[in-house]
């Protein structure tokens, strides 16, 4: 079954640029030189259409049209671009993103955690973040909400939600399309399109759209010089809009997507002086002076192997596009339908929203991230998922309307492991039952969740310019696991993984309810002065681990985490709409955070856990601006400031037993994240020229929960610069041509990190960051 998911439109709608309102006026100069007015944005943040600056929240927002003419084509594009955002990719699962929105993250990927940024695809929430890295050529618009959103948006959104709005065909619009085809560096070929057409003109229509991308990997392998990473996926989708009448409305939708590309290639960041292993392949620290290995430092990133069996031992190549491990291919693949329904009574507007979806995937990972082949896992997942909302949004002409409904979803995964190692021998300090053998075991978990809510949010004009805003949300949930662990590896020996007796299967169930409220004040000073203040409660499900290393730890649950937020701000625009600032100040508390941990399980073994450890703090300051200073020329910026800490932590993540961790700093935290665009598009012969450059910076954070050094993420600052010319061919087709240059500086990091050598293991491995890229596209729209 191949597949794919809306989700993954979400990640071209994300691209590289910065708030909505430039990004809108941007589209609006490519057709109209003479605009100093900075375009309007309507918005569904609040589940019903008002202008982005009549929101009473912090909402970035990106239009479709802009971001195609702004060559936005990935969600990793947005670092630094959203106030108090950081996004890179996971090592561990095929196009999945690591988000942080405010100081609220998920780094483990795992499927029975549930992160705290959710992700709604029109109007679907997904109950997994599998697939989301995915571009698209087809959106209408991208909303990017922070800070709780549990009243409309439901649980598992703390941090935020990534709301994604695609664009839909129109039964009394004439037959139209977009087409683009890219070629670039790495052997880049992509095509897009999307065709929308009228099937019973005033009553049927039809779209249609189809994304190929390829390349053949942006890493180098040092060993054999073939290239890690490469990409191949095909992205379809299907969409009918009827209008049976004037007040009703259907629209379905059909997704599938097939990807096989290739997860992220791992580099060692092995530090040999924190786990003594030998054998004729591994040696000591201690062991390297002895042997003549004179550029070794202890304490320093060495992947050394035995000189003794033909092998070099040398340091990481410095370029960190260089990889020594292969990566095998991967496929995640998805099928998604979704069914909305709405009708239009005098004032109230009736939506029925359905939803399906299901994937499966399978990915060979290499732990040890070196030329051999030493550890290697086995992972294979499906899921799926149902939803179905019903919500009637009230248009009254009166004083108070409201937005109320009821949610339910159901879904369940099956995710299976099988671990492998490839060792001629250890040593007596690392025998069959230390905690590293027993990291290695083959499991099955089942894990099935249901979840029911009832909203209601209304607004109460008090004056015409001041507004209250109450609601609440009242969420039940019921999550249940299955787990059998097939068996432990026994004996090392040499391309045999010997299981030990089965243990289980084992059961448990957990239920949690919770009641997350909403009020707010919002007075307008003047029209294009809005003033507002927030108290709201956000809720993040608790669950069962989904790594257990023994059935002891397969049945203990965590409890779900509790978002207490206050927020203020502004948004205005000056000098008859030429000028636009937003700015929102945050003091956030969560209660019982989840963290994702290496540690120790009960009964042995090294598992990624999930636990209730901690208590944090996260407050900050948000400012995005819009400028136009002359007709076609505009300049966009973004800065946020996060002061984020623990109040309370005290956790066992090193396998020695309770300690007190609050000095700790926050993963995915960083103090400051900026942004600058300028967009400059100006008539030239027949056709109309833009020149775009972009600047973004995100200061150092830490991607480990104990702050190892090698995870912490330096400062970045990236320059992006495109160059596009669009001129007509004739009355109903215009042709563009791009180019454009990523990452100028070829500013690499790493986007990630995983170590358990401080638990007795060896895994030691970071995720490198993608450097210069460049490409050109030629795009048509008719």
């Amino acid at each position: 079954m191949r597949t794919f998911t809306g989700t993954s439109l979400l990640a071209l709608s994300l691209g590289v640029m910065a708030p909505g309102s430039a990004l809108a006026q941007a589209s609006a100069d490519s057709k109209q030189s003479s605009s100093t007015e900075l375009a309007d944005i309507i918005v569904t943040a609040q589940k019903r259409a008002v202008p982005l600056q009549d929101v009473p929240v912090a909402v970035t927002a990106f239009t479709g049209e802009a971001m195609r003419a702004s060559n936005l084509d990935a969600l990793t594009g947005l670092r630094g671009m959203v106030p108090g955002m950081t996004i890179s990719r996971s090592g561990a699962a095929l196009n999945t993103p690591q988000i942080s929105l405010r100081g609220i993250s998920l780094q483990d990927p795992n499927r029975a955690v549930e992160s705290g940024i959710g992700f709604t695809i029109d109007g679907i929430p997904l109950a997994f973040q599998r697939g989301t890295l995915l571009d698209a050529f087809d959106i209408e618009r991208l909303e990017i909400l922070r800070g709780p959103q549990g009243l409309l948006f439901g649980r598992n959104t703390t941090g935020g939600t990534v709301n994604v709005i695609r664009s839909r065909p129109d039964p009394d619009a004439p037959v139209s399309g977009k087409l683009r085809a890219t070629v670039g560096s790495f052997g880049r070929t992509d095509f897009e399109g999307v065709v929308t057409a009228p099937i019973i003109p005033g009553l049927l229509a039809v779209k249609g759209a189809i994304a190929v991308k390829k390349h053949n990997g942006e890493f180098r392998n040092s060993i054999v010089g073939d290239r890690e990473g490469k990409r191949d996926m095909r992205d379809y989708m299907l969409s009918l809009v009827a209008t049976p009448s004037d007040r009703t409305s259907i629209y379905l939708s059909l997704e599938r997507m097939e990807d096989d590309s290739e997860v992220p290639p791992y580099v060692p960041v092995l530090t040999p002086d924190l786990i003594p292993l030998t054998g004729p392949k591994l040696l000591t620290a201690n062991g390297l002076g002895t042997l003549g290995y004179p550029t070794y430092v202890s304490g320093q990133n060495i992947q050394c192997l035995n000189p003794a069996t033909s092998i070099v031992c040398r340091p990481l190549s410095k370029k960190r596009n260089d990889v020594e491990t292969s990566q095998f291919p991967a496929y995640y693949n998805l099928n998604a339908v979704t069914l909305e329904i709405a009708h239009e009574l005098d004032g109230v507007k009736l939506v029925s929203l359905s939803g399906y979806r299901e994937d499966e995937e399978d990915q060979l990972g290499d732990f040890d991230a070196t030329r051999f082949a030493i550890q290697r896992n086995d992972k294979r997942e499906s899921s799926w998922q149902f939803s179905q909302e019903l919500r009637a949004e009230t248009q009254f002409d009166g004083p108070i309307n409201f937005v109320a409904g009821a949610f339910f979803i159901e879904y369940a995964f099956t995710a299976r492991q099988f671990p492998s190692v490839d060792f001629a021998g250890l040593s007596a300090t690392t025998p069959p039952g230390t905690a590293y053998f027993n990291s290695l075991n083959a499991y099955r978990i089942r894990q099935k969740s249901r979840s029911f809510a009832v909203f209601f949010q209304g607004d109460w004009d008090i004056t015409d310019k001041l507004r209250l805003t109450a609601g609440a949300r009242q969420t039940w949930d019921r999550k249940q696991t299955n787990f059998t662990l097939w068996g432990r590896l026994q004996q090392p020996i040499r391309d045999q993984f010997v299981l030990g007796p089965q243990q289980g299967p084992v059961s448990a169930s957990v239920k949690f309810d919770e009641l997350t409220p909403r009020i707010g004040l919002q007075y307008k000073i003047q029209p294009d002065l809005l003033v507002y203040a927030n108290w709201s409660r956000g809720y993040n499900a608790g669950g069962f681990n989904g790594r257990a290393g023994s059935i002891v730890n397969a049945v203990i649950p965590y409890r779900p985490e509790i978002m207490d937020a206050y927020e203020v701000g502004f948004k205005s625009e000056w000098f008859n709409k030429r000028v636009r600032l937003n700015v929102a100040a945050f003091h956030n508390t969560l209660k019982d955070k989840q963290e994702d941990i290496l540690t120790v399980a009960p009964g042995g073994g090294i598992v990624t856990a999930t636990v209730n450890a901690a208590k944090a703090r996260y407050k900050g300051v948000e400012a995005e601006l819009a400028v136009v200073p002359v007709a076609g020329w505009t300049i966009t910026g973004s800065a946020g400031y996060l002061d984020a800490k623990y109040l309370s932590f005290v956790g066992n993540l090193a396998g020695q037993g309770l300690a007190d961790l609050s000095d700790l700093k926050l993963r995915r935290t960083p103090k400051w994240t900026a942004g600058l665009i300028s967009d400059y598009a100006f008539d030239l012969g027949a056709g109309r020229a833009g020149l775009n450059a972009a600047l973004y910076y995100t200061s150092r954070y830490e991607t480990s929960v104990l702050n190892d050094p090698r995870g912490s993420i330096p400062p970045v600052t990236k320059v992006d610069l495109a160059m596009r010319y669009q001129f007509p061919v004739h009355d109903k087709l215009d042709l563009t041509l791009t180019g454009f240059v990523k990452n100028v500086t070829n500013n690499t990091t790493y986007d990630g990190f995983t170590s358990s050598n401080t638990i007795g293991s060896f895994i030691d491995f970071a995720i490198p960051s993608v450097g210069r890229t460049w490409g050109v596209s030629l795009a048509a729209d008719f």
